[in-house]
């Protein structure tokens, strides 16, 4: 166990400490509305991890906008209405002494017409080789927008009381789109070279810390292998 103790340790992020090295990480249980909110269900779920003891709770994925969503029941902070529910998660959290932080997402092209009733979005339209729908291609002003609603949304979740935000720039979903030479072939600055592809999830890292401050944390999850 000596090789262990750390784990047992707090860590700071920022200004944020947590009380030990154990973090839940996102995984969806698809517990909340249709239309995102919080259920006593999903409530309940993540704070009996957090009377286990864990440090760190990082939730499912919470959408920036409702055509973001690659699933049905999951959280979504895009518009105000939806930050009381996901108060009252925080606020029970950490009453276990447990940190919480909301992991915001698009899914890009790996939505669904049947989840959202609408065409997926991606960089590029190439058919997703997950739905093997076509998605359509984002203008640069919808790019635009769409960097907006993650700072919206990462400030709804400052507001809701969570401890920070994870960004999720993995598993092939919009961010990871923009950053990939196989999903993204644009020809605009979104495009091309990797410091064009870059450009919109850096984009959206800067919208959040204009709007969240610079001791919000802000995590960002990536994948080690895209293959």
């Amino acid at each position: 166990m000596v090789q262990l103790r750390h784990m047992f340790e707090p860590i700071q992020i920022g200004n944020l400490t947590i009380k030990n090295r154990f973090i839940v990480s996102p995984m969806v249980v698809n517990y909340c509305t249709t239309d995102g909110r919080a259920t006593e269900t999903y409530i309940a779920y993540h704070e009996a991890r957090a009377k286990g003891g864990w440090g760190l709770i990082i939730t499912e994925d919470y959408a920036v906008n409702p055509g973001a969503k690659a699933f049905v029941g999951i959280g979504g902070l895009w518009e105000d209405g939806q930050i009381t529910g996901h108060a009252e998660l925080t606020k029970r959290v950490h009453g276990h002494g447990a940190a919480i932080f909301a992991q915001i997402y698009h899914a890009g092209r790996q939505s669904a017409q049947a989840i959202i009733g609408t065409d997926a979005v991606a960089p590029t339209a190439i058919p997703c080789p997950f739905t093997l729908e076509t998605p359509h291609a984002l203008t640069v002003e919808e790019i635009e927008r769409i960097v907006e609603q993650f700072g919206d949304c990462a400030l709804r979740a400052k507001k809701a009381g969570f401890d920070g935000v994870e960004v999720h720039g993995g598993h092939g979903y919009l961010i990871a789109q923009f950053m990939s030479s196989y999903s993204n072939k644009r020809f605009d600055q979104y495009g091309g070279n990797l410091t064009n592809r870059m450009r919109f999830p850096l984009a959206i890292i800067a919208n959040i810390r204009a709007k969240c401050g610079d001791d919000f944390p802000v995590q960002f999850r990536i994948s080690g292998d895209e293959a």
